[in-house]
């Protein structure tokens, strides 16, 4: 049945379309079977069949079969993780994309899946032809040598050692032959897959399994395209281009595209090889501190920051420096996220529960907390986690591991960068704690909370403030009048007739407008009155110029207003 209502969701539509649409379910059936027999293989043939036609599945993929009753004595969760492995690396990256997901998925779960690996056997692959086909060029004319074999094999890429005519080394990263197509063909299964399941079954609907394909669609689709993560390469280089702790490596524009991406090769260690930075004299400790610090100045700062940063993808350098590599999947903040976590910080720091729970729904996009007061206990109890630690012992992964409960017992549902940014942190934390089982976390994090706090305090930062709320504010009570008459609309145009004339709107309007000038007095008038008291410069009879002008625009406005009503009433 599920295979039916599969092909029949790729059928249909434009008639011109017809033979592409025969072509894409040609692949959809091939990788479908091969779906089929590798769940079926591990025991999962009650999901991909209902029990009516059961009997037309091949004897040989049911349960008493020998070799999927051996499958039969790992854990369902294995069975999960081992289909995922065997089925590639759609599959695989999106178990991976939900192992940081306690607050979806069972615990046991998302343990088996952080076992996933993104390696892969190398394929077979010409690299100079594919090279001069790719970029149209004659490859001798711009490489010395390339390596046949790769030396580092993904799931969607093979990474080829080279070096350029200058004598530059290089390592160029090949887009697997045929990857594009068959992951295109896997995500058209899953929709489909996810769609019958939220439709048929409420248990899974909770889930969302529709939105958790949607969110890999999105994540894949970016991590395919190598001219996205050449983008990525150039914004991050730019971000610490004065930065002299990291070293950010180069991108041969001229000699990359969508399927080829031609790197300055690396030459450095695995943050985490102890014995190697001992060789070089870098102390770990201090690299510990630093990659740390460069990670919080990504996220507090840039707002960009890198989202898999295990240690295979952080180098260190002979001369000691950082090198982040890998930068398929990167984690991007509006400049709403940035204030949202910079209060998250600064509440943590302060032990503010309230300010907690205020800042996490202001970041959530969904939410269903039953009781608040049971939720302060919650925020209490990390707290407790620091209090109860000593400053060097406090655990990362103790407090995002809290934090995922207090999600999932709200049913607390955030933006994808909360999930990456957790991620990170939990990877960061571990390398840190390889390095330096003292790192002293909650040290590093206060005096960007320090700096958040004088931030936030500062006149300027409060005026600003005050303007962007009454702009809002403005906007929102411009917008009333039309909202109101298009929700009138909206019952009139339905079921619901309803007649009613509303009287006054131009006089409404026009008190609305007063009200926003009057708002706006009062922000000039807060605003002078701490210019005033920071006795900023410059400065006429001892009195701050701002603050004068700010007062002298008040009262000019409000005498406008008060003449402008009694003019109204004669």
């Amino acid at each position: 049945m599920l295979f039916f209502l599969i092909l029949h969701n790729g059928m249909g539509g434009d008639p011109k379309a017809k033979s592409s649409k025969m072509n894409r379910n040609a692949t959809k059936l091939n990788r479908f079977l091969k779906v089929t027999s590798v769940f079926t293989k591990y025991g999962f043939e009650n999901i991909l069949a209902s029990q009516s036609i059961k009997k037309w599945i091949p004897k040989k993929f049911l349960k008493h079969n020998e070799k999927i009753e051996r499958h039969l004595s790992y854990s369902v969760y294995e069975r999960i993780r081992m289909a995922l492995e065997e089925l590639g690396p759609s599959y695989v990256k999106l178990g991976q994309l939900f192992s940081d997901r306690e607050d979806l998925l069972p615990k046991e779960l998302t343990t088996e899946l952080k076992k996933l690996q993104s390696n892969a056997e190398p394929q077979t692959l010409d690299v100079s032809k594919k090279i001069e086909e790719e970029l149209g060029i004659i490859q001798q004319e711009h490489f010395s040598w390339i390596e046949e074999h790769p030396f580092a094999s993904a799931s969607i890429a093979q990474v080829f050692r080279a070096e350029l005519i200058d004598g530059t080394k290089v390592a160029v990263k090949i887009k697997r032959e045929q990857i594009a197509q068959i992951i295109g063909a896997d995500l058209l299964i899953m929709k489909d897959v996810a769609k019958i399941l939220e439709d048929q079954n409420e248990e899974i609907k909770k889930f969302n399994p529709v939105q958790m394909v949607s969110i890999f669609e999105r994540s894949i689709h970016l991590e395919l395209s190598f001219l996205h993560e050449r983008e990525n390469i150039d914004r991050f280089s730019r971000n610490f281009a004065e930065d002299p702790r990291i070293y950010c490596h180069k991108v041969f524009n001229e000699l990359s595209n969508n399927n080829i991406l031609c790197m300055e090769f690396v030459d450095g260690i695995s943050v985490t090889d102890i014995e190697g930075l001992a060789q070089l004299g870098v102390n770990p400790k201090t690299v510990a501190q630093i990659g740390f610090n460069l990670y919080m100045k990504q996220v507090l700062e840039h707002g960009y920051f890198h989202a898999d940063p295990h240690p295979g993808n952080i180098l260190v350098t002979n001369e000691g420096k950082l090198a982040f590599i890998d930068f398929g999947n990167m984690g991007t903040l509006m400049p709403s996220d940035k204030e949202h976590l910079e209060d998250f910080v600064r509440y943590l720091v302060q032990r503010n529960a309230k300010g907690i729970i205020t800042t996490l729904k202001k970041m959530t996009l969904h939410r269903s907390i039953g009781n608040e007061r049971e939720l302060q206990r919650d925020i209490y109890r990390i707290f407790e986690i620091i209090d109860q630690d000593s400053i060097g012992k406090i655990n990362i992964s103790s407090i995002i591991g809290e934090l995922k409960s207090i999600f999932r017992k709200n049913v607390l549902v955030f933006p994808e960068y909360v999930y990456l940014l957790m991620k990170g942190l939990v990877q960061i934390d571990g390398i840190g704690r390889k390095l330096d089982s003292d790192l002293n976390f909650y040290g590093t994090l206060e005096p960007y909370a320090k700096k958040i706090i004088k931030k936030r305090m500062s006149p300027l930062h409060r005026i600003r403030e005050g303007v962007k709320n009454i702009g809002e504010l403005s906007e929102t009570l411009t917008d009333i009048p039309g909202e109101v008459l298009g929700l009138l609309q909206q019952v009139k145009d339905g079921n619901l007739k309803v007649s009613h004339e509303i009287k006054g709107l131009p006089e409404m309007k026009k008190a609305m407008d007063r009200l926003v000038l009057a708002l706006i007095i009062s922000a000039l008038s807060i605003g002078s009155a701490i210019l005033v008291l920071a006795n900023m410069p410059p400065k006429i009879f001892g009195v701050p110029l701002l603050g004068l002008l700010g007062f002298t625009a008040s009262f000019l406005i409000g005498l406008w207003i008060v003449l402008s009503m009694l003019k109204r009433k004669n």
